[in-house]
Order: structure tokens, then sequence, then C-alpha cells
């Protein structure tokens, strides 16, 4: 409670704990605790008319929240994806532009060392482990605005937080370290009804032999997309979809991968 006041400096915020732990942060800028609460917004989900920042879109788990956030059904929303990468950032634009476009959502990929947005954000969702980051989406965001910090902040790390900007401006900091069997039902559930395809996410498919090697792959962020391992394969090595499929990987590909045992 900033009583009318302000702290006037950075405070060291434990970001980490948002996302590992479950900890939640609210504030007001008068006297009374209960006004910090009408702050909680309903649900973590986006909103219509959401202007959201994917921060980190090009690894495979940006990729899937930039798919899930275009095929949500979400109304009147624009989405932003960054990432250093320009290999990442292309491969995320072939899958993305296709789906903005049949789904009437405005996309926007960007490189953050060269592109410069002016936009103040409604949803911010970081996909790297950087506190600053932090920071950086909270100077970016808008009112009532909710930062998910996705990517896994060490607990032990230090974060320096603008707690007055982010009590005056109501923001909300989320995070998760895992689902539940529910929530993986409420994703089975989507993808029976075709209302979003998972099989975007995918960058690679290996066998065994492959495994170690896919491993690296994403150590090294050199797959944009997850890695499906067929144990069946056993000499198949790593092999970028991009290399056979022209699109996305699909139960027609992965029927002829297993008939044959590799390509």
């Amino acid at each position: 409670m900033l009583c009318n006041g302000r702290l006037g400096k950075r405070v060291v915020c434990p970001v980490g704990r948002v996302h590992y732990s479950g900890i939640r942060i609210v504030g007001t800028t008068g006297s009374d605790p209960n006004k910090s609460m009408e702050n909680i917004p309903v649900s973590g989900e986006i909103r219509k008319g959401d202007k959201i920042n994917v921060i980190g879109a090009g690894g495979p788990m940006g990729v899937m929240h930039v798919v899930r956030n275009i095929c949500q059904g979400v109304l009147d929303i624009s989405v932003f994806a960054g990432d250093l990468n320009t290999e990442r950032l292309k491969a995320l634009t072939r899958i993305s532009a296709h789906l903005a476009k049949k789904n009437r959502i405005s996309f926007q990929p960007y490189n953050p060392s060269k592109d410069r947005l002016k936009e103040k954000f409604d949803y911010v969702v970081l996909m790297a482990p950087i506190p600053d980051l932090v920071s950086q989406s909270l100077r970016d965001a808008a009112c009532h605005a909710i930062i998910n910090i996705f990517a896994g902040i060490p607990v032990s790390a230090a974060c320096h937080i603008d707690l007055d900007t982010y009590i005056e401006k109501k923001v909300y900091f989320i995070g998760t370290s895992g689902s539940v069997p529910e929530d993986m039902k409420v994703v089975l559930g989507k993808v029976e009804a075709g209302k979003i395809n998972t099989n975007l996410s995918v960058g690679a498919v290996c066998g065994l032999r492959g495994a170690i090697e896919g491993i690296r792959a994403v150590e090294k962020n050199f797959i944009s997309g997850k890695i499906i391992v067929y144990p069946s394969c056993k000499g198949l090595g790593l092999v970028p979809i991009s290399s056979f499929v022209n699109g996305a990987w699909n139960e027609e590909a992965e029927k002829k991968l297993l008939k044959q045992g590799g390509f």
C-alpha cells in the first residue's frame, strides 16, 4: 500500500517465484488493501482487444504461444512476435502469417535488435529467462496489463522492479511451472474440436539415434519448434521437417515415417 506516496526507487522482487512458487504481487496507491485485490484479473487468459507481445517467440514454446493466441478465437487482438534469431523468426512467420490471415488477426514479427516498438502492450509473454526483460516489459505495459513470466527465471535471480509503476498501472505478474491433468484435457478438447493444431509447433523428428542430437539442438536454438522422437525409427537421425514436409507436420507424413522406419 503506497498510502498516496511513492517508494521512489526500484525494489528487488523474487520474480522467479512467480513462476516456480506461484506467488502473486498486488498493490494499491491508497491505504485500503481491498483495492489491491480489485486489480487481479478474472483469469490469466488473453482478452478481447488485447495487444499481445511474445518475447522470444521463435523458440519451441514461443511458437506454441503465438499459434495458440492466433487460434484462440479471441476477437480484435494483435500479436507481436519478437526474436533475435532471424531464421527462427522466418520459420515462425511461415507458420503464423497464414493462420493470422485466416483468423483475421493482426500479426507482426520483429527483431528487437533492429525494430523499435512504440506500442504499449496489454499482455506480455516472456519466453526468455532474463530478469531484465521483466523490468522492460513493465515499462512497455499498458494499464491493467498481464505479464506472463512463462520462462523459468531462477528463484535466486535478483530483479529490480519499479513497484511504483507496477501499482499505478495495475499490472499483474503471472507464471506457472507446469500443467495439471485438467489443463491437458482442455488442450486435447481444443485439438479434437479443430480449434488448435499442435502439429504447427513441430520443428523436427528423429529416432532414438537422433535423440541426443535433438537435445543439443534445443540447447543451442538450432530448431524452431518441438522435436518428436519415434523410438521405432531406430536409425533415424535428427531431421528438420522443413527438409521433407511442405508446411506443417501432419498425419500423412507421420504414417509414411512409421511405415518406412525413416525417410
